[in-house]
């Protein structure tokens, strides 16, 4: 099993998870692999249609003939580890599909997220596309990390957020969308969301999407919003894979449970590689474009997609 390791310096956690040294690699350590092909198609596929008893009982699907399928990890970080299978098709991603397959992928999400947050856990949903992104599967699909809290990132923005309320007496991420409304950073609104360049990027064209209705945690969205969701989160992939020729990508959304935490989304293009300064001292260089040149050349591909949901690459 699992377990976390803290630096005693620097509060650092560690996942020490060696069974994950047994999971198939079809992507390749250095990553070469595409994050999804024809011609690499390995036989058989674990998440394709027909091989279920390949992989662990589902937990969640749509359908007897499914579009969507949940099932716990075989090899899983921690103890709630679960893969959502975004569909039956080998090839196809979120930028590809129609947006009924979209909304089913989001609410899978959202009932394993109703699902670990009923029993008092913190929910991060993250996704993986090819090698560099730290996927080893090609068969499109997202992960699910369920823990009573989460150390790092998410609990260091967590204590942000409550101090910067503290002193402001407003949101962090509310005021994030009314700056990125008002400045250059902002590559799309919906009527609902907000998508924008952070001013302190780590990666050149990353890219946050924020709900412009302040909760802590997505799983309360209604109907309209769930499908204003599922369009400008295939408009944000979409740009990525116009630009840069379907890369590598991560993307990942961080929920709380209480206030004063406002849930939103991160993405990353892996079109640059860390280096020693990054690792060494963790202080990120971002060389492709400044924040403002990124959100207006990422502005183009998002609205052309949002704007026509049946557009698709493939």
């Amino acid at each position: 099993m699992s377990k976390f390791i803290f630096d005693e310096l620097t509060g650092t956690p560690t996942i020490l998870a060696t069974n994950r040294a047994k999971r198939v690699d079809q992507t390749g350590a250095a990553g070469n692999k595409p994050a999804s092909s024809k011609d690499n198609k390995p036989q058989p596929c674990f998440f394709c249609p027909g091989n279920e008893s390949l992989t662990t009982e589902a937990v969640y699907q749509d359908a007897d003939d499914w579009n969507v399928r949940v099932f716990p990890n075989k090899y899983p970080l921690v103890e709630a580890h679960e893969i959502v299978v975004h569909s039956p098709d080998h090839t196809k991603d979120i930028p590809d599909f129609e947006h009924e397959q979209n909304v089913k992928i989001i609410r899978a999400f959202l009932n394993r997220t109703n699902y670990y947050t009923s029993q008092g856990k913190e929910v991060m949903i993250f996704n993986n596309r090819g090698g560099k992104a730290g996927a080893s599967i090609l068969h499109p699909h997202s992960q699910i990390v369920a823990l009573p809290g989460f150390p790092g990132i998410i609990e260091m923005e967590k204590n942000k957020a409550l101090r910067y309320v503290n002193e402001k007496n407003s949101c962090y991420w509310c005021d994030m969308v009314k700056d990125g409304l008002m400045e250059t950073n902002l590559v799309y609104e919906s009527k609902h969301f907000a998508l924008l360049v952070p001013e302190a990027s780590r990666w050149s064209y990353e890219m946050i999407l924020i709900p412009k209705n302040h909760r802590p945690n997505f799983e309360y969205m209604d109907e309209v919003e769930i499908n204003d969701f599922a369009r400008i989160m295939k408009a944000a992939l979409y740009a990525y894979d116009v630009l840069f020729g379907r890369p590598d990508r991560n993307f990942w959304i961080h929920n709380q449970r209480y206030e004063p935490y406002h849930w939103h989304v991160g993405f990353i293009a892996h079109i640059k590689v860390m280096g020693g300064l990054e690792l060494g001292a963790g202080i990120w260089v971002s060389d492709k474009a400044t924040p403002t040149d990124a959100a207006k050349t990422l502005s183009v591909h998002v609205k052309e997609c949002y704007e026509n949901e049946t557009l698709s690459l493939v």
